[in-house]
């Protein structure tokens, strides 16, 4: 998975290189940066990955997001 320049608040894969959703975020507790969540493009809206707690730094969050994309199960219908 790619990721978009990185910033200091919020950071997003490049659209097209996760396989389960359009994309992954990662994003400050608050302004101040006390830690970081994990969350991905669904539904028309993004989804915060609330049981995947919080983070240190941007990389362990975007880690974390690169290992739940490679060993999610995608379903598709059978014809």
């Amino acid at each position: 998975m790619k990721w978009n320049k990185a910033s200091k608040q919020f950071q997003t894969s490049r659209r097209g290189t996760s396989k389960a959703h359009e994309y992954y975020f990662v994003t400050t507790i608050t302004a101040g940066g006390e830690g970081w969540l994990t969350g991905y493009k669904g539904f028309g809206k993004q989804i915060v990955m609330k049981s995947a707690g919080t983070f240190k730094t941007a990389q362990e969050a975007r880690e974390y997001c690169e290992k739940v994309d490679n060993q999610i199960m995608i379903i598709e219908e059978a014809i």
